[in-house]
């Protein structure tokens, strides 16, 4: 017979997750810092094994990298790195949108239109990890129909390689509501262009909207550094 998890053991993943999670987008764990279980078992106040699984998890995420004989460490991008990735995700997501727009389906502007709505429905409240979490995957299934939109599996493939998940953890962690409402905006105008089969409109948006990203980013990195740097 196989026995279900009990509950206590589910609800202390979860907030060993949500915490770690949390703290990471904070920089309470700094890029590059180790994450040791035993100690983290500590400060949560939970056992070993639901750490272990929230790093696993936060692995995937891309928020943590494992490695053999070092254990876990927070991911870290310098500003170069943000540069050659975004400018990356603008050449491609920007060439995706314009070939969306004369493939786009009815259900595809349908689920495109859910989306973007779903999106501006979420705040920047107190619960900041479980909001940007749901920004995070609100946004990828945006991105990601209008690229499978385009009719391209090798286009997919390739951003999918480039597109860092974690780098857009923190932008949506960083956002005020002024950003998150810009970031709105242009899903709108994206969906928009689409709408009315404007290619050349769909990329023109698609690329400033990644590279307002970038911008972002870029300032939002230098300040944490700067920050850092006075704690120092």
């Amino acid at each position: 017979m196989v026995r279900r998890p009990a509950r206590g053991g589910e609800r202390g993943r979860t907030t060993a997750l949500e915490r770690l999670r949390a703290m990471i987008l904070t920089g309470e764990y700094r890029p590059d810092e180790r994450l040791v279980e035993e100690q983290l078992a500590e400060r949560l106040g939970v056992s070993r094994t639901p750490v272990r699984q929230a790093l696993t998890m936060l692995e995937a995420e891309g928020l943590v990298e494992i490695a053999p004989n070092r254990g876990a460490v927070v991911c870290s991008f310098s500003a170069e790195d943000v540069w050659d990735i975004y400018d990356l995700r603008a050449e491609l997501e920007g060439y995706a949108a314009r070939r969306a727009a004369s493939r786009v389906t009815v259900e595809d502007l349908a689920l495109l239109a859910g989306l973007v709505a779903e999106q501006e429905e979420i705040g920047t409240g107190p619960e900041r990890s479980e909001e940007v979490r749901r920004l995070v995957a609100v946004n990828q299934r945006f991105h990601g129909r209008i690229v499978e939109a385009s009719g391209n599996r090798r286009l997919a493939r390739l951003i999918q390689r480039t597109v860092q998940v974690p780098l857009v953890f923190k932008a949506f962690y960083w956002y005020t509501p002024k950003e998150k409402a810009v970031s709105d905006h242009y899903h709108r105008q994206i969906l928009r262009a689409l709408e009315q089969g404007d290619g050349l409109r769909a990329e023109i948006v698609m690329r400033e909207h990644v590279y307002e990203g970038r911008d972002f980013v870029i300032k939002a990195l230098e300040e944490d550094g700067k920050s850092r740097e006075e704690q120092a």
